[in-house]
């Protein structure tokens, strides 16, 4: 146990190490206080363990707490600042884990006999204050879930070994040659039209990369990583790169960006033609789609992409400095869709 004193600091801390099964006794005897639980975050805490436990790739910052004075021993009695939901979860992980074990299934009774071995043999660290008031303990909280760094789009992507989401979207923008040509905007969270002429933004690659996994347009399932995966990571990125090969037959990729003369350059009709290119077939075995979202991507080839089509107009939008900028909204998605889908026929 180091306690960690510094003029620069006024009140005293320390870091100290707590085994799971201690921790669980604690909390059980009143010992140890919990403040705002969260019982769908708490839940979250222990797939994330469940699923993770057997490569032993489970990180967790130290927990944060607050004492009444700090002595020559490790304390024991401790109001939990911050880190409420993962201890929680830390608790109530051996009934999972003895429930596991007990599976019919291989593969989950080995998730519960690691489970069990992580809850006897792991330790956890907590960084701990002394002394502070109320309102000091408030502020804590509030400064430490709102004042660190969030983790860059860019970084996420590079680094995520878990998500597939982002692992195909790195795949792709690592392999797709012409796609670098048309560009992807890496360092700004969206592309600011008709000076940037980048095709796409990261988290706009990263939307349509999730069209093509959920058969969805939106947002919402990207963000709570609630979908379902019905092919191989690497069959998604095939199919992504036929899509992105037969979309730059339609309009040639370096200049598929620029809002001056590429209608595509809008992002709204960019996802409809990725939506209209998959819809309906994100359970179907992996030739089955690519030969059908083919066929829909070269019924577009008479489509005039360029700004000037009048047709542009009968779609939701706003004209600002000469350049007409197609709506967002769901209603006017589903409606340029629809139009994608009367073309070639």
């Amino acid at each position: 146990m180091n306690v960690i004193l510094n003029d620069v600091f006024t009140k005293r801390q320390l870091i100290a190490t707590y085994s799971i099964t201690e921790l669980s006794g604690l909390v059980h005897d009143g010992q140890v206080k919990l403040r705002h639980l969260n019982k769908l975050h708490v839940r979250a805490i222990k797939k994330y363990i469940l699923e993770n436990v057997v490569t032993e790739q489970i990180y967790f910052p130290p927990m944060v707490a607050n004492v009444a004075g700090i002595g020559t021993e490790k304390p024991l009695e401790l109001t939990i600042v911050d880190g409420n939901q993962r201890l929680a979860a830390l608790c109530q992980i051996e009934e999972l884990g003895y429930r596991a074990a007990k599976s019919d299934d291989p593969e989950e009774m080995k998730k519960g006999y690691k489970l069990l071995h992580f809850i006897q043999h792991t330790e956890v660290a907590i960084q701990i204050f002394e002394g502070l008031s109320e309102e000091e303990t408030d502020q804590l909280y509030i400064d430490l879930n709102t004042k660190g760094k969030k983790v860059a789009l860019s970084k996420r992507i590079s680094f995520d070994s878990r998500s597939p989401l982002n692992i195909i979207t790195n795949s792709v923008l690592k392999a797709n040659t012409q796609l670098k040509l048309a560009g992807v905007e890496i360092e700004k969270v969206s592309v600011v039209r008709p000076k940037n002429k980048k095709l796409l933004s990261l988290s706009h690659l990263r939307q349509i990369v999730a069209t093509f996994i959920t058969g969805n347009m939106t947002n919402s399932t990207i963000e709570n990583e609630n979908f379902e995966t019905f092919l191989e990571a690497e069959d998604y990125v095939q199919l992504i790169n036929a899509w992105f090969d037969e979309l730059f037959r339609l309009y040639p990729p370096e200049r598929i960006g620029d809002f001056q003369g590429s209608m595509l350059a809008n992002h709204p009709l960019l996802i409809s033609v990725a939506f209209f290119a998959n819809k309906g077939l994100e359970k179907f075995p992996f030739e089955v789609r690519k030969k059908e979202m083919v066929k829909r991507m070269r019924r577009l080839k008479d489509v005039n992409f360029n700004r000037e089509n009048p047709v542009w107009k009968e779609f939701k939008g706003t004209n600002r400095a000469g350049y007409y900028y197609l709506a967002n909204d769901k209603a006017s998605l589903v409606k340029l869709v629809r139009w994608l889908e009367g073309q070639g026929r």
